[in-house]
């Protein structure tokens, strides 16, 4: 039950339907799906609102909202008209970018075009130094050049922003705030975005595009933010109201404006936040979390309970997002995949979709190409009757039809063709598992499965089976998971700086107190923004280190003695920065070793970036969304493909029918509104006492059981 004893509600906003979360007191579960409205993004939210039933007047705690807004502007290329401003001599950083390919042999590849065409791009004389020491003052005249060239460049644009990114400004931001006043004074109502304040690292290109998105999506945001802050007042909604962060924390929606950079995924990352929770919830603490919905599947990974981050993500390759972000990968795998040969004449599924206009050739919509989706329902593993619950029907002929031109390339069956489809898409999601877990030094054999989304369910078990791993988790009302991420998502503040120190040389000895210095304001930045002010903050800081000469670097944890156990008081660490560089040295070359199997203690190492993470827990919450009265017993049953040529009788259920401990032997399809769920014959499901479905191999069928 809530800690207050109040609604808290949590909406995931998709671009194809929006998804409503609300639990009460004693853990009564509410549930809204609408069709998502992109026009209008804040329409389809307060329909779903009024969908759940609850009083937006009555006793709410908060609302929180994981949106893919600014995702789907960048995707889109539907963003604000941005001027960047930057040293002169370096106009062309964004348009020369990296030299890596995403395909090394494809000829054919062409770079992402940068949010900012050249021709808005505005030099400045001046230049700061790698030290921050002033080489080029900007003067006067200087600056009203700039405002001018600026001023000319945004006049006939509609809702324009503005990027500035000078070198060197992470170290010395002088001249960039000096630009900022200029500008704002001269272009009121004109966003600017500063490097120094959205991304204070090294590495030019990556700091620039980041800062470039952070201007680019900022009208948009302000726009969502503004109408959807009005539309709550409006309708009387109590309690905290709050967006979801990039990092899994919230921002409060007034300030959400200030810096939408951190709102980018959004949405992906409540689907990961809960994701964890599950598997906390069941005992895990090692697990890849899956959520696979219409046009893609997102993975993640969990290592000793907690999430993993990252500090860089790229929308599209090449276009690289540096702040630190729930390190999660995407795949176009999702149940609209379609499916089609190859120039080589091999079956290929993805990563176009048929999204959800037209979407699959089952909807009925208009859709003629096979998709995942299509496979399932010729399969026999999706009831036509019962897609959304009943509210939707599946065109069986439909999807057979679309199917057939496939099945006559390949030479077999419709059936088999269908299976052949779900196969290629289980092969695509295993090598995105593959790329979370091995690339990182993980052994994905040893890790539970946690599925969700609409789609994830009904594959997960099979992954599992391929690659060997444990159990499959399946939380509750799997289609609405990233919904109940949003309920649950704690209140975070993530700050990087950079500092580049030999830890053997005498100049790393500043690292404590530097640290020290960034978890307080790290923390007092938090507090400001806390729902409750009474809250407890906790602090946990890193370095990352390299191998001098390496070019990429790791985070290493650092919490072992310089932010005391209040969490109150950031102190150095004791008893000297001797004995704190020899440690943070030693953790280096272990962390070294667990991911790359080998590590160089005969080389020096070099500090990069220091960074600090404050965070305020949110309110214990338990759910209980299933009556749990048992009642499975029926025995109904359908004919389902489970291989190629192999159709079984297996058993269906309704999930919300089961309860507690109750155990169902493949095969068997559970369904529910927003999800369905395929137990493979030689599995067995167990209804844990969180209410999650754990699948295990028969032989391990005793470690499901809760």
């Amino acid at each position: 039950m809530t800690a207050t004893g109040s609604w808290r509600l949590g909406v995931d906003t998709g671009g194809t339907f929006t998804d409503l979360v609300a639990v009460g007191p004693g853990g009564d579960v509410r549930l809204a799906k609408v069709a998502s409205t992109p026009a209008d993004p804040a329409g389809a939210t307060f329909e779903a609102f009024e969908r759940s039933g609850v009083e937006p007047g009555g006793d709410v705690d908060s609302f929180i909202l994981g949106t893919t807004i600014a995702t789907n502007a960048l995707i889109q290329r539907r963003g604000a008209p941005t001027v960047l401003v930057t040293t002169a001599g370096f106009e062309d950083i964004l348009y020369i970018q990296r030299i890596d390919r995403q395909g090394l042999y494809d000829l054919q590849w062409v770079k992402a075009e940068p949010y900012v065409p050249r021709n808005r791009v505005v030099g400045v004389a001046e230049r700061i130094l790698a030290d921050g020491s002033i080489r080029t003052p900007i003067t006067g005249e200087e600056l009203a050049r700039v405002t001018e060239s600026v001023r000319r460049l945004t006049a006939q644009a509609t809702k324009p922003a503005v990027a500035v990114s000078l070198l060197f400004s992470y170290v010395n931001p002088a001249h960039e705030q000096a630009l900022a006043e200029a500008l704002s004074a001269a272009l009121p109502g004109v966003p600017v975005s500063l490097s120094s304040e959205v991304a204070p690292i090294w590495r030019e290109y990556e700091r620039s595009n980041t800062t470039v998105v952070d201007a680019y999506v900022k009208p948009i945001v302000a726009d969502f933010a503004g109408s959807l802050a009005a539309e709550l007042a409006h309708k009387g909604v109590g309690g905290w109201h709050g967006l979801l962060r990039s990092n899994g924390g919230q921002v409060a929606i007034p300030d959400a404006p200030g810096r939408p950079v951190e709102i980018v995924l959004s949405g992906l990352a409540a689907g990961m936040i809960a994701g964890a929770h599950f598997a906390r919830a069941v005992d895990t603490g090692k697990a890849v979390t899956l959520d696979m919905g219409g046009t893609s599947a997102d993975v993640g990974v969990i290592t000793g309970g907690e999430l993993q981050f990252s500090g860089l993500f790229e929308v599209e390759f090449g276009l690289p997002l540096a702040l630190p972000i729930l390190d999660v990968t995407t795949i176009g795998a999702g149940g609209g995949s379609i499916a089609s040969i190859d120039s080589g004449g091999l079956l290929k599924v993805g990563p176009e979709s048929a999204g959800a206009d037209p979407g699959p050739a089952c909807y009925g919509l208009g859709g003629e190409q096979p998709t995942v989706t299509d496979a399932n329902v010729l399969m026999g593993r999706l009831d036509p009757a019962y897609f959304l619950g009943g509210e939707m029907g599946l065109d069986v002929d439909r999807a057979r039809r679309a199917t057939r031109p496939l099945a006559d390339r390949l030479g077999l069956t419709v059936e088999d063709t269908a299976d052949a489809v779900v196969s290629v898409s289980i092969e695509n999601m295993d090598g995105a598992m593959r790329l979370v877990t091995v690339d990182r030094g993980l052994d994905y054999r040893e890790f539970d499965l946690v599925a969700y989304g609409g789609a994830g369910p009904l594959h997960a078990a099979e992954i599992a089976r391929r690659m060997g791993m444990n159990r499959v988790v399946v939380p509750p009302n799997p289609g609405l998971v990233s919904a109940y991420g949003t309920v649950i998502a704690d209140q975070r503040v993530d700050r990087r700086i950079t500092l580049v120190r030999r830890l053997d040389h005498v100049e790393s000895e500043d690292l404590p107190a530097a640290l020290a210095r960034l978890a307080t304001d790290t923390a007092g930045e938090l507090r400001s923004q806390l729902r409750r002010r009474e809250a407890s903050v906790e602090v946990a800081t890193y370095v990352a280190c390299r191998y001098v000469g390496q070019n990429f670097e790791q985070e290493i944890r650092t919490d072992f003695g310089h932010v005391d156990r209040s969490f109150e008081l950031a102190v150095a660490i004791l008893p000297d920065a001797a004995d704190f560089v020899d440690q943070l040295a030693d953790r280096y070359h272990a962390t070294h070793m667990a991911s790359y199997g080998y590590e160089m203690r005969d080389q020096p190492i070099q500090s990069v970036y220091l960074g600090a993470t404050a965070l305020s827990a949110a309110p214990d919450l338990l759910i209980r969304p299933y009556s749990g009265q048992g009642g499975s017993s029926t025995h109904v049953t359908r004919r389902v493909l489970a291989a190629a040529g192999c159709w079984v009788d297996a058993r269906i259920v309704k999930r919300d029918a089961l309860g507690v401990g109750e155990v169902l032997d493949g095969p068997a399809v559970i369904e529910e509104a927003d999800s369905t769920t395929w137990v493979p014959p030689g599995f067995t499901a167990v209804v844990h006492q969180s209410q999650c479905l754990i699948i295990a191999r028969n032989g391990h069928a005793e470690e499901a059981r809760p």
